[in-house]
């Protein structure tokens, strides 16, 4: 099953954003090594993400220092300058140069939003991690806007999601995700690749069926 609520959607977007930012920590490493992972992850029919996840959990005890390997291959993928670039600038500027134009265009959304990611972390606005944080935190005010039963502030927190998913993120983090898959030793990053893919494709079914639902509901009435 897909995650469809506010706060199941909220939760994929911040397990997945942690992955990218940060290595495994003691507590999901214990969760690699008893398999219990495996549930955190959603995956549909005929999806890679699934037979890669299945590989690295088979191999995963046989490594003695997973932490330091998993650590290693953190680092050479989204922190070494020869590793996949996981920020939005390297693919959407045409000098791929980081902290420009397309770095400034992300903060700028985020500030429209009224939220800062940047108080706490080092990395750059367009890294994919905070990009996919901050759907996350949309995600939360999505549920507290609908609890609340703000009908007027509930629309406009789904239409910044959908406008920062279309403009941003579907833009280049499918290239980038496909990059990982490429360069990546071990099936873990390989499947978390995989199941961002999917995911992202599912949230631009999700936010385009709410759009087209929301258009669908300020037409006009035709008089008989």
């Amino acid at each position: 099953m897909r995650p469809t609520s506010a706060s199941e959607r909220e939760h994929q977007y911040r397990f997945l954003a942690s992955l990218y930012l940060r290595p495994p920590s003691e507590s999901l490493l214990g969760m690699i090594r008893d398999g219990s992972i495996v549930p955190a992850f959603a995956a549909g029919p005929g999806e890679e993400g699934p037979n890669h996840l299945r590989e690295f959990l088979a191999e995963a005890p046989g490594l003695p220092a997973l932490a330091e390997e998993l650590a290693a291959e953190h680092a050479a993928l989204f922190v070494l300058p020869s590793g996949v670039i996981p920020h939005e600038a390297f693919y959407l500027d045409p000098d791929k140069r980081l902290g420009g134009k397309v770095t400034i265009a992300v903060q700028r959304f985020y500030a429209g939003a009224g939220l800062s990611l940047l108080e706490h972390c080092i990395e750059m606005p367009d890294h994919l991690g905070l990009e996919l944080e901050f759907m996350a935190a949309l995600c939360r005010l999505e549920g507290e806007l609908e609890e609340a039963r703000d009908a007027a502030a509930l629309p406009r927190c789904v239409e910044f999601q959908r406008t920062f998913l279309e403009e941003h993120l579907s833009r280049w983090a499918p290239e980038c995700c496909e990059n990982v898959i490429r360069h990546a030793r071990r099936g873990w990053y390989r499947a978390i690749a995989h199941f961002t893919l999917a995911f992202l494709r599912s949230e631009r079914a999700h936010l385009g069926g709410r759009h087209a639902e929301g258009a669908r509901l300020c037409e006009p009435v035709q008089s008989t």
